[in-house]
């Protein structure tokens, strides 16, 4: 059967980061509402844009889901990116961070928890349970690049992210305003929620 969706994440191997991937796939498992293939890229350092251009090509779900391996899904956090997927959209959600950086604006400054041992996962669910009918189901408008939800046909046809300049450049936001400028591509942010750690991949070896 094939997939609603394809989820893919870049994976780089820290032992913080590893117990996070173990924890993203359980809450997976557990929140998700329609069908889904994980599609795990563990070749890192390789550059993570570059990681999602190659295995869009190889995912067999409508719907592609870029995210990372420390950002971990409430209770239901597809059904927006599903209910109001459309052409030439870029879809995004609601994320919550625990202030281990600055948290950009328009996320979610709340902590459950720095790092994945410290994470209390119920008490994460428990909030989004009583905060999601806060925000509208979807709304025109951007939020943080990750996770972000599009058609898989229509990301191949935009020829993906530009990988000349390397990693760290910021080729999601670059990828994000090429789109609106030369494409009219529209964004919504959708009622969907998800818990990232932040930096978790620099604090350990």
């Amino acid at each position: 059967m094939t997939p609603t969706l394809s989820i893919i994440i870049p994976h780089k191997r820290t032992s913080m980061n590893n117990i996070s991937m173990v924890m993203n796939f359980d809450m997976l498992l557990h929140n998700t509402v329609n069908s889904f293939e994980l599609i795990i890229d563990t070749e890192s350092p390789k550059d993570p844009y570059r990681i999602w251009n190659e295995s869009a090509v190889a995912a067999r779900g409508d719907i592609l889901v870029f995210t990372n391996s420390d950002v971990l899904m409430a209770p239901g956090w597809d059904e927006m990116f599903v209910n109001y997927m459309r052409d030439n959209a870029i879809l995004v959600g609601y994320l919550v961070e625990p202030g281990n950086i600055s948290v950009a604006r328009g996320n979610v400054w709340k902590s459950f928890g720095k790092d994945p041992i410290e994470f209390n996962w119920q008490k994460f669910e428990n909030w989004v349970s009583t905060h999601r009918d806060d925000v509208l189901e979807c709304k025109e408008g951007r939020g943080w690049y990750m996770p972000c939800a599009f058609r898989r046909d229509w990301f191949l046809r935009t020829g993906g992210f530009d990988t000349t300049l390397g990693f760290p450049n910021p080729n999601d936001s670059m990828f994000f305003d090429k789109c609106r400028d030369t494409l009219g591509t529209k964004f919504y942010r959708v009622r969907s929620f998800a818990y990232h750690f932040q930096a978790l991949s620099s604090r350990d070896d």
